[in-house]
């Protein structure tokens, strides 16, 4: 019982440690685009360096990811999705803002009868783009696509696997609500917790990888 505890405790210590370093990789990269061109792509990064952190824990199960040339990886992922993680972000925030301006006029406005169907309309819709841009960034490491045809694809996953995309969803929800309840997790983990169970989950539900090679 013993052993298993401590290794159980040493592999949540590395997970932790690994989170860590790659927020810290996020923040860095994030900076060196000047924030605006630099989120989208360290996002990307993030995603891709997690990815390939489930394909080396499946054909390597007792080999813990190493942090030896994390950095370099993190870097590479940068470059290379720079384009096209701007051009998903910029889409996605673009979405977002539609969303949210929506909102505000139909809070503003007396609408009469259809005021409360429109909010509750713009209640769903923020929440299905809430969970296609937990979806979208996992799908981005992984699929060689546009941007119209990744938030298309979030789409219909979402729809046709609906459990996978909820436990995606209502888990980085329920770290959202951590992070708002212990602030400090936020400097630790940041952007990469939510990312790394998002991953994990479309991972293990088939997506990312057969469903063969997951059973493994």
């Amino acid at each position: 019982m013993r052993p298993a505890f401590l290794e159980w405790y040493q592999r949540l210590g590395r997970l932790g440690l690994r989170l860590l370093c790659l927020h810290l990789l996020w923040i860095a990269w994030t900076l060196r685009g000047g924030i605006a061109l630099g989120a989208f792509p360290a996002t990307a990064a993030l995603h891709a360096v997690l990815r390939d952190d489930a394909r080396t824990a499946i054909a390597h199960p007792d080999e813990p990811p190493v942090l030896a040339g994390l950095r370099a990886k993190f870097g590479e992922h940068w470059k290379r999705e720079f384009a096209a993680a701007n051009r998903l972000g910029f889409l996605l925030a673009l979405c977002w803002a539609f969303l949210v301006v929506d909102r505000r006029v139909v809070e503003h406005l007396d609408l009469g009868a259809a005021g409360p169907l429109l909010a509750g309309g713009l209640t769903v819709a923020g929440v299905v783009l809430g969970v296609v841009t937990v979806l979208v960034w996992p799908l981005q490491s992984h699929f060689d696509e546009g941007a119209g045809a990744l938030l298309r694809r979030a789409l219909v996953l979402a729809a046709a696997r609906p459990a996978t995309a909820v436990l995606a969803g209502v888990g980085v929800g329920v770290l959202l609500c951590a992070y708002y309840l212990v602030p400090g997790l936020v400097p630790v983990f940041g952007v990469a917790a939510p990312a790394a169970l998002a991953t994990a989950v479309l991972w293990r539900s088939g997506v990312l990888a057969p469903r063969a090679l997951v059973s493994a």
